[in-house]
């Protein structure tokens, strides 16, 4: 519940920046910055998301999941 909060306060900011950038600043700089925020967004929590899979699996199992040589 706390990521959904996460995200959802993140879109909100990122719709309060680009009403403000619109208002400032053309309207392709906003589309730019709408753009790359969203897809910086997106990978963050799709990292995040397979990250704790990754202590998961690692809880599970118990085991270390990178063997040193």
């Amino acid at each position: 519940m706390k990521k959904v909060l996460i995200a959802a306060a993140s879109i909100t900011a990122i719709i309060g920046v680009r009403m403000i950038l619109s208002f400032t600043i053309s309207e392709q700089a906003v589309e730019v910055f709408t753009r790359l925020s969203t897809a910086f967004l997106f990978f963050y929590f799709i990292c995040g998301l397979s990250k704790n899979n990754l202590k998961a699996a690692q809880h599970k199992t118990n085991t270390p999941l990178r063997r040193k040589p």
